[in-house]
């Protein structure tokens, strides 16, 4: 609604950037915070220390004076004897957790009712003044509630203690507990080990029995077993299988060779004539009779070519025989080539399947071999197991045998349990219960509980009573504190306008401080219209409206008041000036705010009413003529302060807000609670509103609350301003109450 442009640094920064929610996850307590709640509550404090403290020293001296205990207490060794330890002489302990699972668990058999019953026998016992004083029916029960046994912690001791209001009395039961105890014990103790002695000797002779029976199965096992299998030395079994495993190797090896060899020669054409094949060949006889032929005629051809030459009849003829004879040669040379590659091929066919037979039959002695090996494995680590079963049973006999020598000495020496009396049960000579030291620690307590119903009661409560709790969970500055209108000291009619009619109040005051505080708030341009309003009804908004505009009126600046609560008119109640026409006839266009607007009796403060209730208040406040209407309303006065509905029972101060300068909410103390003004800084955020902070209204005198001390001084101070001034001026005036003496009259 103005031109202030808003970089305008403010002078008081108001933390609306936080979402009012927000605070609630950061309001932890602070110490500063829990002794403001004792101060609020000193009186209940010190009403419930007085009472809770008088019952704990009353509790403490009759407790003292009629029913006072007496204590006594006997302390007794236990150590328990072990077996000794293998191979040695020396007795072994137990460890320390164990001896103090041995303590307890005698401490324990001390308080079953065997043992009690048995000490209830006794005839000094029977000759107490505790005895006589408990019905026979109830003796055991309370014998078991009276008397205590435990570990002291370590050590081997156990305390074995009873109170009795008679002195006489404690240290003769103690006493007769433990004796009774201590014969039964050791009698229980020696039984405990004969039943043990029992089960390892009938241990012992089962193990007898069965490393016997064992070694017989072992020689039978070992008569199975191949020479030196039983031993680790020699394994025939082992060696066969090397020894077919390398033979398949190389038969495996030469039937590949042999197969190379099968594959070329079954080839026609894969075999190259080599020098072997043409030696064997020449070597043949008939081979030889042609080759000798065939020289024969060469030999006569050449003598005769020579002799007679080529043309020669007979040189011919020989010639045609050469060439008969080295044909025939050839051909007897090919044909014997070919008997040579037959002969190779059915060799080489011959040896690849004698070598495939033997390969067959060498594996399946390979496999017979290693099926034998293999039981004989299973064999032997069974044997071995057996073998080493043997050992430990024997080794577990050699330590049962030790064990039960152990057992039988301690079964005949009665040594398994040494109790020794350590320190015996005396009279007591002074009282054990209670103790003086409860007496202040009770009073601690009883501060303690008081102070803790107090903070409780503090804590319970969610209703928003400090300035601090509107910080802590609304995230808004506070502008002021209006006190109640009960701890005034001067009478005001009408809390409504006390600013008018009690100008030197402490609430009028307090509106002077709100004044003061919105004034630094933001410049003056920036507050020219602002919005009052509050989350619920009867908060005081209306008052806080009034009384706020007269205070801004007095400080010499022109203000309008407006009346913009069409759900429930208020300032017409206080101002017989307000006519019947107001807002609501200027929005609709009846008129205007000058001819409306009505002076309030007080200079420089005009009212403008609400005029008739109109059907639609939210659509008439939103609209443009309501817009309008307040920037008239601005040019024409220094300030603006309109008095709305509550922001949850009605959205028009949700729409009003969003066309003022700011809003203040007013919150009445111990009236709404925290949720419900949370709420309604959330609506009011939701909308864009701009919150100057709050007020709360109605703040209740109490001890440690707000105004005390104002109240003390504030009246004192200012009848001793007026006392100075009647004085300089040559009159007196009568001294009044001081606030303590108000206080004191009203019963504060």
């Amino acid at each position: 609604m103005t031109n202030v442009p808003a970089t305008i640094q403010e002078r008081i920064t108001m933390p609306a950037t936080l979402r009012p929610g927000v605070a609630e996850s950061s309001s932890a307590l602070t110490p500063a915070d829990l002794f403001a709640m004792v101060r609020r509550r000193i009186v209940l404090v010190c009403v419930l220390f007085i009472v809770f403290s008088g019952i704990a020293v009353g509790t403490f001296l009759v407790v003292w004076r009629y029913f006072p205990l007496y204590s006594a207490r006997a302390m007794v060794e236990l150590v328990s004897n072990l077996p000794r330890a293998e191979l040695t002489v020396q007795q072994e302990r137990l460890r320390q957790d164990e001896l103090e699972r041995f303590v307890l668990t005698q401490a324990k058999y001390l308080e079953s009712p065997d043992i009690l019953n048995e000490a209830l026998r006794l005839k000094e016992v029977r000759e107490t003044q505790w005895y006589r004083s408990i019905k026979e029916k109830d003796l055991l029960k309370e014998l078991t509630e009276d008397l205590s046994a435990g570990p002291m912690r370590g050590t081997n001791f156990m305390a074995v203690s009873m109170a009795c209001r008679d002195p006489n009395d404690p240290h003769v039961i103690v006493n007769a507990v433990v004796r009774r105890w201590l014969t039964i014990a050791r009698e229980r103790s020696t039984e405990s080990y004969r039943e043990q002695l029992d089960a390892a000797t009938a241990r012992l002779q089962r193990l007898d029995v069965q490393i016997e029976a064992d070694d017989d199965r072992l020689d039978a096992m070992a008569a199975n077993l191949p020479g030196g299998a039983a031993y680790q030395d020699v394994n025939i079994n082992a060696q066969q299988v090397l020894k077919y495993g390398e033979q398949v190797t190389m038969l495996e090896l030469e039937l590949a060779q042999l197969g190379q060899f099968r594959e070329i020669y079954n080839d026609p054409g894969g075999v190259a004539v080599t020098a072997e094949d043409r030696a064997v060949i020449e070597q043949d006889p008939n081979v030889q009779e042609l080759a000798r032929r065939a020289f024969v005629i060469r030999q006569q051809l050449s003598v005769d070519s020579a002799n007679m030459g080529s043309k020669h009849p007979l040189t011919k003829s020989l010639t045609a025989q050469l060439e008969t004879a080295n044909e025939s040669l050839e051909e007897l040379r090919r044909q014997k080539l070919q008997e040579r590659r037959a002969d190779m091929r059915e060799a080489a066919n011959t040896a690849y399947l004698n070598t495939q037979h033997a390969l067959f039959v060498t594996k399946e002695n390979l496999r017979k071999a290693e099926a034998e090996l293999e039981d004989q494995d299973r064999q032997l680590f069974r044997y071995q197991n057996l073998k080493a079963q043997i050992e430990e049973d024997k080794e577990l006999r050699s330590k049962y045998r030790d064990y039960v020598n152990n057992l039988r000495q301690i079964k005949d020496q009665r040594t398994a349990m040494t109790v020794n009396i350590a320190q015996p049960a005396i009279r007591p000579i002074d009282r054990s219960r209670p103790r003086p030291i409860l007496l202040p620690v009770s009073i601690f307590l009883a501060l303690c509980l008081a102070v803790g119903v107090a903070l409780a009661l503090e804590l319970l409560d969610t209703s928003v009573r400090t300035p601090q709790d509107i910080v802590r969970h609304l995230d808004i500055a506070t502008l002021g504190v209006i006190p109640h209108v009960d701890d005034e000291e001067i009478t005001i009619d009408q809390v409504e306008t006390a600013v008018r009619d009690a100008p030197r109040s402490m609430i009028a005051e307090a509106y002077r401080r709100i004044r003061t505080n919105l004034q630094f708030s933001a410049p003056a341009a920036r507050q020219r219209a602002i919005l009052i309003t509050s989350p619920q009804p009867e908060d005081g908004k209306t008052s806080v409206a009034i009384n706020l505009a007269m205070v801004v009126a007095q400080g010499a600046r022109r203000v309008l008041l407006v009346d913009a609560n069409f759900r429930r008119p208020g300032i017409a109640r206080f101002f017989s000036e307000v006519p019947n026409r107001g807002l609501s006839n200027i929005l609709i266009g009846e008129g205007s705010l000058s001819s409306h607007a009505v002076p309030s009796g007080i200079p420089l403060m005009d009212i403008l009413g609400s005029g008739p209730v109109p059907p639609n208040p939210a659509e008439l406040l939103g609209s443009e003529q309501f817009g309008a209407f307040l920037e008239d309303a601005i040019s024409r006065y220094d300030q603006v302060i309109i008095d709305t509905a509550p922001v949850l029972l009605a959205s028009d101060a949700l729409v009003v807000s969003t066309a003022m300068d700011g809003t203040i909410l007013v919150v009445r103390a111990k009236e709404n609670s925290r949720g419900a003004a949370r709420r309604a800084c959330t609506l009011l955020l939701d909308v864009n509103a701009h919150l100057f902070g709050a007020v709360l209204n109605a703040a209740q005198v109490t001890r440690g609350g707000y105004f005390r001390e104002q109240l003390r001084t504030y009246y004192d101070y200012q009848l001793e301003g007026e006392m100075q001034a009647a004085a300089a001026a040559g009159l007196s005036l009568p001294k009044g109450p001081s606030a303590d003496e108000a206080e004191n009259g009203r019963g504060a």
